[in-house]
């Protein structure tokens, strides 16, 4: 009996390997066929939000009301209209079964591991914070609008 259950475990386990990978392969399929890259490779257009977001973020570490205002200055892929996202745009590129980045496998996204990045969103109770999404770990947090955080720009109807 105890040979029969490791024998059943080996194989369990390896079927759960083999499903493993198979389920990576059809998570960088979905991904690529999710995203296509728009203005000459610059932006990235998201079907599943309809939204273009910038191919990479912003360098530039700062508070968040110029931050906010720095998306709106912005031409990317020779196209201006930039605009800071809300919290629940930025959670629509969550994958919470990823990590560091907590993007779908096989996105085409650049210079985003380990990003926490603001968001147009302010603390409905508190006015010295904003929303913020961490890439790292997929989580959405505030902090206060002093902090000094990257932007991801996008490009698209509010809300869409």
């Amino acid at each position: 009996m105890p040979i029969v259950w490791m024998r059943g475990r080996v194989f369990a386990s390896l079927i759960f390997l083999w499903v493993g990978v198979s389920l990576t392969a059809v998570h960088a399929e979905e991904a690529a066929s999710r995203f296509t890259l728009v203005l000459n490779g610059e932006a990235v257009k998201d079907s599943a939000s309809g939204l273009v977001w910038e191919r990479e973020p912003d360098y530039i570490f700062d508070v968040w009301d110029r931050s906010v205002a720095r998306c709106a200055t912005k031409t990317v892929g020779g196209t201006q209209g930039w605009r800071a996202p809300s919290i629940d745009e930025i959670k629509t590129l969550v994958d919470l079964d990823q990590q560091d980045p907590s993007l779908p496998a096989g996105h085409p996204f650049r210079n985003i591991k380990s990003g926490i990045y603001w968001t147009a969103t302010p603390h409905p109770k508190d006015e010295i914070v904003a929303w913020q999404q961490s890439f790292f770990s997929g989580q959405a947090v505030t902090d206060q609008k002093s902090g000094t955080r990257r932007l991801w720009c996008v490009l698209g109807e509010a809300g869409k």
